[in-house]
């Protein structure tokens, strides 16, 4: 499986047995199941060939009675390669909110966000101290944002679009685990995973001036460049356009929660850039999305 990086560092592991996934290093190495899918059914590694079309969440122009058996099924095979089940899942609703939601029992196996309760749904974050779960989110280009404390044997896992960076989710989040279950951001490890890079992700000037404004103009700057712009037209647009670098907002975010920055590990894989192996709203190729799965199990090494 071919992954154009933007440097050399190794980050994740690939697994290609059963439906293929990557796994973040850090995270493997505290023991702890994760993943990040791919568009791959399945991929042998010795041919360089594999079978795509993934579906793992219930797309808005499908039937949740026709296509929610199968996401469901495909979620419980990757469950079940981690070690868990769907029993055991609890999902996001990727509605680009702040909202973190503590996980309980109640919350457990239900497989698409229209079936919930209505106070559980609009949910971006979730985060549990309970043993075992599995915590579902799933994207496109929007980065998730891994969150683990193994001193106090909790995690954590968000959907951090632009507006959820914004609202600074992944402090959301580790607020909750510091409140709910009295976890230490200096114990915490964190991963944000694959998505868009800043290269392919142009904005408009009104979400620089949002960040402007409720972080500061200084901060604005050190995420958003000006980058040269065409119009439909194939015209130059003046000034061009505002990129912005969600990786980069999300470790800052990070930091400020107190997560130690040599534990904070930043993906080098974009979504857009590796559009025949993912899923890509920018790219405009959302045949289905791409899922985190991260469980509250810290295996002993």
């Amino acid at each position: 499986m071919v992954i154009k990086t933007s440097d050399d560092n190794r980050i994740f592991n690939i697994h290609t047995e059963g439906i293929p996934y990557l796994s973040f290093d850090v995270l493997d190495r505290l023991g702890v199941p994760n993943l990040f899918t791919t568009r791959y059914i399945s991929y042998d590694a010795a041919t360089g060939t594999g079978v795509k079309g993934l579906r793992l969440a219930v797309m808005k122009t499908e039937s949740i009675r026709e296509a929610g058996p199968i996401v469901k099924a495909n979620r419980d095979i990757l469950a079940r390669q981690l070690g868990s089940s769907i029993e055991f899942e609890c999902i996001t609703d990727q509605k680009h909110t702040n909202y973190v939601h503590v996980v309980s029992k109640e919350d457990f196996g239900v497989p698409d966000p229209v079936t919930k309760p209505l106070h559980r749904r609009y949910v971006d974050g979730l985060v549990t101290d309970i043993p075992d779960v599995l915590l579902t989110a799933f994207g496109g280009d929007c980065p998730p944002v891994y969150i683990v404390d193994p001193v106090r044997k909790a995690v954590g896992l968000v959907h951090a679009g632009w507006k959820g960076t914004l609202g600074r989710i992944p402090e959301v989040a580790i607020a909750n685990m510091v409140v709910r279950f009295g976890c230490d951001p200096k114990d915490m490890y964190a991963a944000i995973g694959p998505g868009v890079c800043k290269d392919c992700y142009e904005m408009g000037d009104e979400v620089y001036d949002m960040f402007a404004a409720q972080w500061s103009k200084k901060e604005a700057d050190r995420l958003f460049s000006r980058y040269p712009a065409y119009d439909a037209n194939g015209r130059r647009i003046y000034g061009g356009k505002y990129h912005l670098d969600l990786r980069e907002a999300n470790r800052m975010t990070l930091i400020r929660a107190g997560v130690p920055e040599d534990r904070i590990t930043v993906s080098n894989v974009c979504t857009k850039c590796n559009v025949d192996t993912f899923y890509s709203y920018r790219a405009k190729r959302m045949e289905n999305e791409q899922v985190a799965m991260l469980i509250n199990r810290f295996d002993v090494r």
